[in-house]
């Protein structure tokens, strides 16, 4: 809904590897996708694809800005929906009194000003609509279910060997985990709510 034509263009043509592919999922001609491409090449002031006998390939400089374009997009489309009229509903969440207190209930008290209708409240059972947990994760990428990751880095007393003074640092990754209820996740309250954590976390 909200995020730049342009960039759109980029994320398609950078996903297909075609402009006449690109052109046809967004529902404009060839020549319009090339028009887009160049008009956010002299915005950058640098070649984001290389041309060649009929083959695409990201520069360099556009391998780079695919990683902002792509994230530009999400956000974009998230924005959108966060504004998407809600019918009322109660939420039931269990969730760690360190996860609500530091990181979820602020982040509720923003989502109810925008969806008065929807009222949270924290459950002590397993009878939730919705369960929020940290779990160790891996350093290369978040799991489908999370909604945020945290690296957290321990670094041992400093030791004296041989007059040389050392520490070990050991890093570990977390994730916060959403697991909704089989009924809460088929609504798309459901949807925009980890959406919703997913970029404010």
């Amino acid at each position: 809904m909200l995020e730049d034509f342009k960039i759109k263009v980029f994320v398609t043509v950078a996903s297909t590897g075609s402009f006449t592919k690109a052109g046809e999922l967004l529902g404009i001609s060839q020549p319009a996708v090339s028009q887009n491409v160049a008009e956010l090449e002299k915005l950058t002031g640098v070649k984001l694809f290389n041309r060649e006998r009929g083959v695409i390939t990201m520069t360099r400089e556009g391998e780079v800005f695919s990683n902002y374009a792509s994230r530009a997009v999400y956000l974009g489309k998230s924005i959108g929906a966060l504004f998407v009229k809600l019918a009322p509903a109660r939420v039931r969440i269990q969730v760690s009194e360190e996860i609500y207190q530091w990181y979820l209930s602020p982040l509720l008290s923003s989502f109810s000003i925008v969806h008065p209708q929807v009222i949270f409240e924290r459950s002590l059972f397993d009878d939730c609509d919705l369960k929020l947990y940290m779990a160790p994760s891996s350093p290369l990428g978040l799991s489908p279910s999370s909604v945020a990751k945290f690296r957290v880095s321990l670094s041992t007393a400093p030791m004296e060997t041989s007059g040389m003074t050392s520490s070990i640092e050991k890093t570990s990754y977390f994730e916060i985990c959403y697991q909704p209820s089989d009924s809460f996740s088929h609504t798309k309250l459901c949807q925009m709510l980890k959406e919703y954590l997913i970029v404010s976390l």
